[in-house]
């Protein structure tokens, strides 16, 4: 672990290098707050800092005041150390942002101490920082088959949408699937079927899409897909879709599949479009393909306000005139 010692005095100093170098840490000495600033805003930035109040220009104080206004990931450990005997020192330290206040001369022993306790609370800072974003990544993914769950889902369409709007070279394909699942089995394993088809059926989307591809569980049993690619390949991902949804039906011979899948092509220059209103769109072509007893069609997001439908036979074809 690195140390920061900002001290003027070159005795005290050296005295507290050897104290560090004593538990193996790695001391790096500077004489001046506007220096340590600087190795401070450099990557790898000391986690234990060790001060001393009276500096010329700006003191351990004022420099204690603004490493704490910087507001960084890891907040270092700071050690302020003074020869001020005033009985109201060590508050007006702790006041100021440092963590723990030491007295000149300073004491081996005490030093010592206060260095392995700033090491266990960096610890602690850093196993926090790593379970918050697990959690954080956790609260992003669909409990059962770890895929983007819709609110995170949904902001990740919606980023991807404003990127497609900046560039012109590729059209953005949103699928939006709705799988029902029939069978014969009792009603209490009907979760555990579900669930396992649904784990599987994400398994195998992860294995046919690209890794920059967008899976969300919509809801429990829809999905929704969002990928970049050119006019020849957006038939070719709706019928790999499909294959995926129709072989998780082979892990339980009595399951019945029923499936939708409607695919909306989008232009760069549609990609600023909300992500609701093309959901509108999405859900407009699931239910008229129930109607029609269809399961997939894709379609080219018109620049009209009714959405011009158009078969998979009839898309290249169609392509030429949208």
């Amino acid at each position: 672990m690195k140390v920061l010692i900002v001290d003027d005095a070159e005795i005290d100093t050296l005295l507290c290098q050897k104290i560090v170098e004593s538990i193996d840490y790695r001391p790096i000495a500077v004489s001046s707050a506007e220096e340590a600033l600087e190795i401070l805003h450099k990557p790898g930035a000391p986690d234990i800092i060790i001060m001393d109040w009276f500096m010329p220009g700006v003191t351990g104080i004022e420099l204690c005041e603004h490493i704490r206004s910087m507001h960084l990931m890891i907040e270092p450990f700071i050690l302020m150390m003074t020869a001020n005997t005033d009985r109201h020192a060590e508050a007006e330290a702790l006041n100021a942002g440092a963590d723990d206040f030491i007295s000149k001369p300073v004491n081996r022993i005490d030093m010592e101490a206060k260095l392995r306790l700033g090491r266990r609370l960096i610890k602690t800072q850093l196993e926090l920082l790593v379970a918050n974003q697990k959690l954080q990544e956790k609260l992003q993914l669909d409990a059962v088959t770890g895929i983007m769950n819709r609110q995170s889902g949904l902001k990740a369409i919606s980023s991807a949408l404003s990127r497609l709007s900046r560039q012109k070279q590729k059209q953005g394909l949103l699928v939006h699937c709705h799988v029902r699942l029939s069978h014969n089995k009792p009603s209490h394993f009907m979760h555990e079927l579900h669930d396992k088809i649904y784990i599987e059926l994400a398994h195998q989307l992860g294995q046919i899409l690209r890794q920059s591809d967008i899976v969300v569980r919509f809801r429990d049993d829809e999905f929704l897909f969002f990928a970049e690619s050119d006019q020849a390949s957006h038939q070719q991902l709706m019928q790999r879709i499909e294959r995926a949804i129709m072989g998780n039906y082979a892990i339980e011979s009595d399951a019945e599949p029923s499936f939708l899948i409607a695919g909306l092509v989008i232009r760069p220059e549609q990609g600023m479009t909300p992500v609701e209103n093309l959901l509108q769109q999405t859900e407009i072509i699931l239910s008229n393909l129930h109607a029609d007893g269809k399961h997939a069609e894709l379609i080219a997001l018109s620049t009209h306000r009714n959405t011009r439908v158009v078969d998979f036979s009839d898309y290249r074809r169609a392509q030429g005139k949208l």
